[in-house]
């Protein structure tokens, strides 16, 4: 049904048409879920389908660190707005060239705030302008889309949001942005008495502008967030055990958060017709995962997408993706034509890794490209490698998944479990968020004691307690992640376990969760000097303690990063372009940070040649699906071979049971291991 008047179509007879198309009203769609569901891809489509039948101005927006779009569409998309068709605009938020915005535009202004409720002279506040500013990659995101709601440019806002736990992050931010405000507030509040004090009266300058215009771009996204007629999110999930227990725990947090869901989007369901052994184990595995999703989430409208055997990259796949997701296509397979030979996947390439004297392993890569079940694999063989030593295996994620890859209650914030079947390897689900509300919990109470017993009450008393109470909340996101490694520099200090693997979050947020020690011991540095500024009025010791000893701890996490040699990172992707380019913007980091990595492992490979030969199939045993597919990845293979000569690629194969549970991760670490 073509649009009218730029109002989207209402179609009730078809009971297939999502109902983010069939509301009009909508300014926000945002698409989220667990890394590698297909968030992206979901979002692009949607936002090429609904420029075609609505002449709505429309913008799709990555929050996302490593951000796709660009990649999805085919297009080159950056930190400015770029059209693509008539009605639709693109945009991939760069966290550090939006902060340099807000910088240029705002900073003499929270210098001002910062010198009016401190002690602090001007020289000494210069040290703050890269740390404590609201604009770590989120944050900045708020306030931007903030800025693109006031302009009144665009009709429908698509947001394609980064993996299932910051995209949490994000959606708490309004209300963290709303703290931060305050802590300002009250710096200015301590210039508005002395004002009053000294003159009687009180007008508005516009440092107070500045702190209500601030106040009242986060609330409307906020209210904007909350309300049902405005904003839906859809979350997009894969008929997988790991992505439906975390979509089952974001729409949990959605409905805490007042964030309306009316759909679920399944991507990656296996629809052939012509089955081989590995189609057939993994479509009968998917059946009970599809009835468990319809059974978890009857009360949302499912929609389907199917597993397409190449990828789904630029506008016109976008276009097919986006035809069989509204029902306007059946699914079809081409087939390839030739039928080629290729070759067998080595195992154990990485038999000699497990007696390197490599002792701390890293485990990072693109969302959804097996970040985990390769980290519990590696850890496993540690463990059957060395049964006299003692293996430790956690994560920074903030989406916890070693539970779900263990099959095994692991507690979070609940101390170290032991794996069944081992003596000698045991898993950490730590609560960051936690953590770091009792460490600024316990800076606040140290703060409070400390005015108390050297000053006692009083009406300026009274503001640079409250500032110095609130300086926590300027601290520099990223720092709850670190708190994650802080819990493994205690274990190291303690000697407890010789190994450890560390399963880490998707690239984006890996990549700012390596760069925040450095960020945050700076930020300490000047969080004492404000306290040695205000220590000629109190006595701040015990303080400076407690924040030195997280400083020495992070030391230490960068030593154990940068410094180590028996540090290692193991490289995963996917051999698909969207994961070898995002692998390409890893690796140039991880070479400006110092941090080596020797393998680079391609996950999910299809075994063509593993099967028997057998009738209404060709000659090497694989259905024309999996033909294709590995026909599309030895493409990346090859490219991968190319362009890094001297890693050693490791290929491991999608195998036709899920990576899940014991005895399947077992398997995998004697694949990659030997």
């Amino acid at each position: 049904v073509p649009a009218k008047d730029g109002i989207l179509p209402v179609v009730k007879e078809k009971k297939y048409m999502p109902n983010f198309l069939t509301n009009e009203n909508l300014k926000i769609i945002l698409f989220g879920g667990k890394g590698g569901s297909g968030k992206t891809t979901a979002a692009s489509a949607t936002a090429l389908h609904l420029s075609q039948i609505t002449i709505k101005k429309i913008l799709i927006v990555s929050t996302d660190p490593a951000p796709s779009i660009g990649d999805s569409l085919d297009l080159a998309v950056g930190n400015k707005i770029t059209q693509i068709s008539e009605n639709l605009w693109a945009l991939e938020m760069v966290a550090q060239e939006l902060m340099d915005d807000f910088k240029k535009n705002n900073w003499e202004k929270i210098k001002a705030l910062i010198l009016r409720g401190t002690y602090l002279a001007e020289e000494d506040i210069e040290i703050f302008e890269n740390l404590v500013l609201p604009g770590m990659d989120e944050i900045m995101a708020v306030i931007k889309i903030a800025d693109l709601l006031k302009t009144k440019k665009y009709d429908l806002i698509i947001l394609d949001t980064a993996p299932t736990g910051h995209t949490k992050v994000l959606l708490s931010l309004p209300e963290k942005m709303e703290r931060w405000i305050e802590a300002m507030d009250t710096m200015q509040e301590k210039h508005r008495f002395l004002k009053r004090h000294w003159t009687g009266r009180y007008v508005k300058d516009e440092y107070d502008s500045f702190l209500e215009n601030t106040r009242v771009d986060i609330t409307e996204v906020k209210n904007l967030l909350e309300n049902h007629d405005l904003t839906e999110f859809v979350p997009v999930t894969i008929p997988e055990p790991m992505s439906i227990l975390e979509t089952e725990t974001l729409l949990e947090y959605l409905k805490g958060m007042g964030v309306k869901v009316k759909s679920v989007l399944i991507n990656r369901v296996m629809m052939i017709e012509e089955q081989c052994p590995l189609c057939s184990s993994r479509i009968k595995a998917q059946e009970n995962y599809i009835k468990m999703i319809e059974e978890k989430f009857k009360n949302y409208q499912i929609l389907k997408i199917p597993l397409f055997p190449t990828e789904i990259r630029g506008q016109d796949s976008l276009h097919e993706y986006a035809k069989i997701l509204f029902e306007e296509k059946k699914f079809e397979i081409v087939p390839t034509k030739t039928l080629p030979k290729f070759p067998e996947i080595p195992e154990d390439n990485m038999a000699e890794f497990l007696g390197s004297d490599i002792n701390f392993v890293i485990c990072g890569g693109k969302g959804g490209v097996g970040k985990t079940s390769i980290a519990a694999a590696t850890a496993i063989a540690f463990a059957q490698k060395h049964k006299d030593k003692k293996i430790l295996i956690t994560t920074t994620d903030p989406a916890h998944a070693l539970s779900n890859i263990f099959d095994q209650d692991i507690p979070i914030g609940g101390g170290t479990v032991s794996i069944k079947g081992f003596h000698n390897l045991d898993a950490l689900e730590i609560d960051v968020q936690k953590m770091l509300r009792e460490f600024k919990d316990e800076y606040r109470q140290d703060i409070g004691e400390i005015f108390e017993k050297s000053i006692g009450e009083g009406a300026e008393v009274a503001f640079d307690r409250k500032a110095m109470e609130e300086m926590m909340d300027l601290s520099p996101s990223g720092l709850e992640e670190l708190m994650a490694l802080r819990k493994v520099v205690a274990l190291i200090k303690e000697g407890t376990y010789n190994f450890y693997v560390l399963d880490s979050a998707a690239s984006g947020h890996l990549l700012r969760f390596l760069e925040t020690p450095a960020i945050v011991r700076g930020w300490l540095k000047s969080i004492f000097k404000v306290l040695l500024k205000y220590g000629g009025v109190v006595r701040i010791s015990k303080v400076m303690a407690r924040l030195l000893d997280l400083s020495k701890d992070l030391k230490r996490v960068q030593e154990i990063l940068f410094e180590s040699k028996t540090t290692q990172f193991l490289m995963i992707s996917i051999a698909e372009e969207m994961g070898i380019r995002e692998m390409g913007d890893l690796a140039q980091s991880l070479e400006k940070l110092n941090l080596p990595y020797h393998y680079i492992i391609l996950n999910q490979i299809i075994p063509v040649s593993f099967y028997p030969v057998g009738s209404r199939r060709d000659s090497f045993g694989a259905c024309r699906f999996c033909l294709v597919k590995r026909e599309n990845q030895e493409k990346y293979i090859s490219r991968v071979r190319k362009e890094y000569p001297k890693k050693k690629i490791v290929l491991v194969p999608l195998f036709p049971h899920d990576t899940r549970g014991i005895e399947s991760l077992k398997k995998l670490s004697t694949f990659i291991f030997g």
